[in-house]
């Protein structure tokens, strides 16, 4: 069975994932990654050149075409939720956790992207800060819906939240 980490951007999916992964001895993958791949180009670049709407349907693509039998760590873009044919198969396919990071840590990781210039596409040209704060809000009932568990990541090193999901992972798995 496949874990599969949902969140907001920069919410620690992909730096959780691969520390979950290795810690598990199973593959890691993330759907950003492999649209990627499959399209030739890095995501940034998908974006200004073909738009959001291209890059949701490769995403879904991505989701569609994921091994069901393969036991992975999938951390997914944090859009992924707004489709809910992406949430049944995801659902499908695994455990969802979601890690809820507090918009102050998403903003300030965000900020940091952007001066180390590995900054993640913005939704508008608009300030940072609010386009953060409307888009989370709009989303929160979409990864509560999803999740089957919740990590609250507030004063958490990535480290802790993977032994938190580990934790999780070896109840659930000794009860089923």
């Amino acid at each position: 069975m496949n874990i599969v980490l949902i969140g907001y951007r920069a919410s620690g999916k992909t730096t959780v994932g691969k520390l979950l992964a290795e810690k598990m001895g199973i593959p890691f993958r993330d759907t950003d990654v492999l649209v990627e791949k499959n399209v030739g180009m890095p995501v940034k670049e998908i974006l200004a050149l073909l738009g959001w709407s291209f890059f949701r349907c490769r995403e879904k693509e991505v989701v569609e075409n994921i091994d069901l039998r393969e036991n992975c760590v999938l951390a997914t873009g944090g859009g992924v939720v707004l489709d809910p044919c992406n949430v049944e198969l995801l659902k499908k396919m695994g455990i969802v956790i979601w890690l809820d990071a507090p918009l102050h840590d998403i903003i300030e990781r965000l900020k940091d992207d952007a001066r180390s210039g590995n900054t993640r596409p913005q939704f508008t040209c608009g300030d940072i800060e609010a386009e953060t704060a409307e888009v989370l809000q709009r989303r929160l009932p979409l990864y509560r819906e999803a999740a089957d568990f919740t990590i609250d990541t507030a004063g958490k090193s990535a480290l802790q939240i993977a032994e938190e999901i580990t934790g999780y992972w070896e109840k659930r798995e000794k009860y089923h």
